[in-house]
C-alpha cells in the first residue's frame, strides 16, 4: 500500500511539472515570405520575454541555410516588427534583420544579415549592428538612423556605403544645454573625421 501511494505521488508530481512547463514555456514557428524567399523563425517564449532561437532560410522551395542568432529578446512587439526583410546594401538582393532587444528609448538595435552573392548565403554583419532604428533611401543610397541621447538631445545620423560597409558621413543634432537653451549642430565627415561645421544656439 505504501509503494502504491509513493507511485501515485510521483505520478501527480510529474503531471504538475508538465502542466507548469506548458504555462511557462511556448514555442512558435513564424513564416515570412518575400519574393522567392521564405524564412522560418523559431520563437520561444518564457514568462518574461521571447527569443528567436533559429532562423531557417528557404529559397525557391529549397532550404539553403540555418542560423542560430545571438541573444535577442522581446515580448511586446508584433512578429512583423521584430523581423524585416529588405535590401539593406542597395545591390538589388534581399537581406534581413532581427530585433536584438527593445530599449526604453527610440534607439532600437538589430542583428543584421547581408546576402553574399559569392557563396549565396546570408552573413551576419557587425558594422550594420551599429545602426539603430534604420531607414533606407534607395535613391541616394544612404541609410538614416534616428536616435536620442538621454532627455535633452536627439538627432539623426546618415550613413553611406563604402566597399559594402556603412560609414557615418553626417550627423544632425538638436538639444538643450545647461542654460536650457536649444542648440542645433551639423557634423560632417571631412578627410575621414567627423567635424562640426555648423552650430546655432537659441532662437
Amino acid at each position: 500500500m505504501h509503494i502504491k501511494n509513493n507511485y501515485s505521488l510521483k505520478k501527480r508530481l510529474i503531471i504538475i511539472l508538465v502542466l507548469f512547463s506548458f504555462k511557462s514555456y511556448s514555442q512558435e514557428i513564424i513564416k515570412y515570405t518575400k519574393s522567392d524567399l521564405e524564412i522560418y523563425l523559431t520563437k520561444v517564449c518564457g514568462e518574461n520575454d521571447c527569443e528567436i532561437t533559429n532562423i531557417k532560410v528557404v529559397k525557391n522551395g529549397i532550404s539553403i541555410q540555418e542560423i542560430k542568432p545571438s541573444k535577442n529578446y522581446d515580448k511586446t512587439l508584433s512578429n512583423e516588427e521584430i523581423f524585416i526583410i529588405e535590401d539593406m546594401n542597395f545591390d538589388g538582393k534581399l537581406d534581413f534583420r532581427l530585433l536584438e532587444f527593445l530599449p526604453a528609448g527610440p534607439n532600437i538595435p538589430f542583428l543584421y544579415w547581408i546576402y553574399n552573392p559569392n557563396n549565396k548565403l546570408f552573413i551576419k554583419n557587425k558594422h550594420y549592428a551599429e545602426i539603430t532604428s534604420p531607414d533606407f533611401d534607395y535613391k541616394k543610397k544612404e541609410i538614416g538612423s534616428t536616435w536620442r541621447n538621454g532627455c535633452c538631445e536627439h538627432g539623426r545620423d546618415v550613413y553611406e556605403l563604402i566597399k559594402n560597409t556603412p560609414r557615418l558621413k553626417e550627423r544632425f543634432v538638436i538639444g538643450h544645454n545647461s542654460n536650457k537653451e536649444e542648440y542645433y549642430e551639423h557634423w560632417k565627415l571631412i578627410n575621414g573625421e567627423l567635424k562640426l561645421i555648423e552650430k546655432e544656439v537659441g532662437n
